[in-house]
């Protein structure tokens, strides 16, 4: 692994129920060096964001959670390790998906589309200390060579039935993980800015109009902006700016 840190220290688990929740309970009983990753083969109850469940065929996509003290980055901040894991996946994906082609888009808050169906989600778990993190643990998990999705509500697609070929998931899990380090020394030495503009370049319907359902009533509106803090910010037809935390907001195709 040619990293400074991110990959450096790996764990592999054959099985596990999450890496999150292995990650999670490892901070409590010792040191973790940063950069930390828990990579498993089979995940046999994956997290998503606010309670979701996250489905992976045993030993054919990449879940794993990576741990890390960022104490550079306020509490009100945290948002910026959810764009720049987003936009590492948007990376690693761009390697291998013609732009020409593919259609790949970050969804907020937590998913990775590729042609309008989830090839990635994200889930965050972050360790306050007073205004700070003190530790993050980042789950990651990224169709690889699955093919079959039965049983998912939402479309979903992976690398495999993109590209009608197999993949090494450790050279993949390698390729996240330089994408991903770049992108955390850009945050880690303050350039907001820089991430931002990345984020909203390759946001899904980032000022676009289009349907959103909240509060038992659906309503035209368009992306403006994410607050730091996460929150969604949209204006509807009457130029009114609304504001919405995860959850509190869907998408309506």
């Amino acid at each position: 692994m040619d990293t400074l840190f991110v990959g450096q220290n790996i764990i592999n688990l054959d099985e596990i129920e999450s890496t999150n929740t292995y990650a999670t309970n490892l901070l409590k009983e010792i040191p973790v060096a940063d950069g930390t990753l828990i990579f498993t083969n089979k995940q046999t109850k994956g997290r998503g964001q606010v309670g979701n469940t996250w489905q992976a065929e045993s030993g054919k996509n990449l879940t794993f959670s990576l741990v890390l003290h960022p104490g550079f980055l306020p509490a009100d901040k945290q948002f910026y390790l959810s764009k720049i894991t987003s936009l590492a996946v948007f990376g690693l994906l761009t390697e291998f998906l013609d732009s020409s082609l593919y259609d790949i888009k970050i969804k907020w808050p937590n998913d990775i589309l590729v042609n309008k169906q989830k090839i990635a989600g994200i889930l965050i778990e972050n360790i306050l200390r007073t205004n700070y993190l003190q530790s993050s643990v980042i789950g990651v998990g990224i169709n690889i060579n699955q093919l079959n999705f039965v049983g998912i509500t939402k479309q979903a697609t992976s690398l495999a039935a993109l590209l009608h070929k197999e993949f090494a998931l450790k050279e993949l899990l390698h390729l996240f993980c330089k994408h991903f380090e770049v992108l955390y020394l850009t945050l880690k030495q303050g350039n907001f800015t820089k991430i931002n503009q990345a984020y909203l370049q390759h946001l899904y319907r980032f000022n676009e109009w289009a349907n959103y359902h909240a509060s038992n009533e659906t309503f035209n509106a368009k992306i403006t902006r994410i607050e730091e803090n996460g929150l969604l910010v949209l204006s509807n037809q009457q130029n009114k700016m609304l504001a919405f935390n995860f959850k509190e907001v869907a998408f309506v195709d």
